[in-house]
This record gives structure tokens, sequence and C-alpha cells, in this order.
């Protein structure tokens, strides 16, 4: 193997993946925002209701919110998902509180809603937790991510 003598004056190109000069909070925060993390989480946050277990991803792929996605939030809906923790199995109660919510999502994104005044504001305000979180992201470290916005057919009614 012959390697190849680089003298004082040039220098060797280094090309390294981003990642190798990130810090693990860093890689963490930005592969969160590529993912657009807080409006994926707020989908699924609001889909997991007040059951305690968190929405798993085999569920959310079972979902109509996740079926009428666009590619880039079912990729997003996928990464949140499946960081989710699972502190007990699915009931049939927890399955039936999911379809619920997912059909009244999809009733909501049609203009259809009746009833559930509490859900709205909870779809209404995902912009502002979005935001909210952003700014806390932003006054607590240096670097920040600019996340894309996703879901805009539910808020952009």
């Amino acid at each position: 193997m012959q390697t190849k003598s680089v003298s004082e004056n040039q220098i060797e190109p280094s090309f390294q993946p981003r990642e190798s000069f990130e810090n693990a909070d860093d890689h963490e925060r930005r592969e969160w925002a590529e993912n657009s993390g807080d409006f994926a989480w707020q989908i699924c946050k609001f889909l997991q209701g007040k059951r305690r277990t968190e929405v798993s991803l085999t569920e959310v792929l079972t979902t109509q919110t996740y079926a009428r996605s666009t590619q880039r939030e079912k990729d997003a809906l996928r990464f949140v998902s499946s960081q989710s923790e699972q502190i007990r199995p699915i009931s049939d109660e927890d399955r039936r509180r999911l379809i619920e919510r997912d059909d009244f999502l999809m009733l909501y994104v049609e203009g259809k809603t009746l009833g559930h005044h509490n859900w709205v504001t909870e779809l209404q305000a995902i912009p502002v937790g979005v935001q909210r979180a952003q700014a806390v992201d932003a006054a607590m470290f240096q670097k920040t991510f600019q996340e894309p916005v996703l879901f805009r057919r539910i808020w952009g009614r």
C-alpha cells in the first residue's frame, strides 16, 4: 500500500460528515429538527390523548393520520413514534382511544368536527406548542436548527 506524502505547504482535503463535528446534543437536536420532530411529537401526543401508553410505531402505521400524510410527514411520524416508551402492553381501551382521536383528527381536517371543543383547542394549540419548544431550544443552546413545517392541512384550515 502506498501512501501519498503531503508537503508542509499543501493541505490534504478532509471530507468528514457533519456529524463528526457535532457533539451528541447537537446531533440529536439537528436530527430531531430535520425530521420535524416537534410537529410529529405534537400529533402523536394528540393521538395519545389521556392514555398512559405513548403511541407506538406499530400503532401510528395503522392510523388514518399516517395513511393520509405526505411522505415527509410519514417519515416524521415514524421517527418520533419509534422513540416511544412502552411502559405496559397496549390494551383494547388504548386502541379504542387511538381510533377515536384519529377519526376526530381526520374529521377536523375535513372541517366536520362536532363537539369535543377541548380536542379542537388541543389541535389549534399545536403550532404555538412547536414555537414554544423552538424558543426554549434557542434560549438553551447557542446553535439552533430550523425545522420544516409539516401537517399544514391540520392547522391551515
